[in-house]
């Protein structure tokens, strides 16, 4: 995270949103670029009238996404964790 706030144009499904962000530019534009494709593959057709349902569909998608990444780290913070503890355990043994 940069210590700075910025100003960055982007654009979600053809409409211009105006950013403030202390992110990096190019940190921002990919998160853009994913909302978008998200929100298109979602309703790829543009024939989703609600845009606010068709969000808050995407926000739902995208918290499922990151859930199960966490689960995914915590997973492999355990696992490394125990090689850890196996590591040292087979050391001490020498």
């Amino acid at each position: 995270m940069n210590t700075e706030t910025k100003r960055y144009n982007v654009i979600i499904r053809d409409q211009e949103y105006n950013i403030i962000s202390d992110e990096l530019e190019e940190h921002v534009k990919k998160a853009a670029v994913l909302v978008d494709e998200l929100m298109r593959s979602l309703d790829p057709d543009s024939t989703f009238i609600d845009q606010h349902k068709l969000a808050v569909l995407s926000a739902l998608q995208m918290a499922s996404q990151l859930l199960q990444a966490e689960e995914q780290l915590a997973l492999c913070k355990e696992r490394e964790d125990a090689l850890v503890t196996w590591t040292k355990d087979q050391v001490a043994a020498l």
